[in-house]
């Protein structure tokens, strides 16, 4: 959250008039309440970036249900793919790191290009971003998944969760070769 002191310090080094942005942007530049809304905005949106990538942190950490639960509201719902719904951030929570044992064991999730639409006083928004992932199942198979999650992210209490989202899996493809571990040097890759 920018301070009223850091705002007032902005106006007294701003162009004409006080104003920061008028230096740059000219006479109709925005006042001193809309830089503190598009500030407010800036951090919602670093805020939802921050949410999308603990999201994959925490996919790929077990999973873990401790790291899972905080990211969604008490009500949430996660739709996977046609595989499931999972409901409440506990049944959430655990219904993903459960998985463990019965579907993927190990993870390597990339959450890439989000889209972010923030909604009329900045609560709500309609977010999408894409997953790129390869993936161990308990079986031993190796697996590339890709495609894209659908998101409502809220407002709840201090922090930005996910009160709804859904994977919309485009590829889930068995790798017959399987993962190697990394070579001693790459010129033996």
């Amino acid at each position: 959250m920018v301070s009223e002191r850091a705002l007032q310090v902005l106006n007294k080094t701003g162009g004409e008039g006080g104003n920061p942005l008028s230096a740059s942007f000219g006479s109709d530049a925005v006042d001193d309440t809309s830089l503190g809304a598009r500030v407010r905005r800036l951090e919602a949106l670093r805020a939802i970036d921050d949410l999308i990538a603990d999201l994959g942190r925490a996919f790929d950490a077990g999973p873990s249900a401790e790291a899972l639960r905080p990211l969604f509201t008490a009500d949430a719902r996660f739709v996977i793919d046609r595989y499931g719904t999972l409901e409440g951030c506990d049944g959430i929570a655990e219904g993903v790191a459960g998985n463990a044992e019965s579907g993927f064991c190990w993870t390597l999730h990339y959450l890439v290009s989000p889209r972010v639409a923030l909604t009329t006083g900045d609560e709500t928004a309609e977010v999408e971003f894409y997953l790129w992932e390869i993936a161990t199942a308990v079986s031993g198979k190796a697996y590339w998944i890709g495609g894209r999650y659908e998101a409502l992210a809220v407002v709840d209490g201090e922090a930005w969760r996910f009160s709804h989202l859904e994977l919309k899996a485009d590829v889930i493809s068995h790798y017959p070769q399987g993962w190697t571990s990394k070579p001693e040097i790459l010129a033996n890759a």
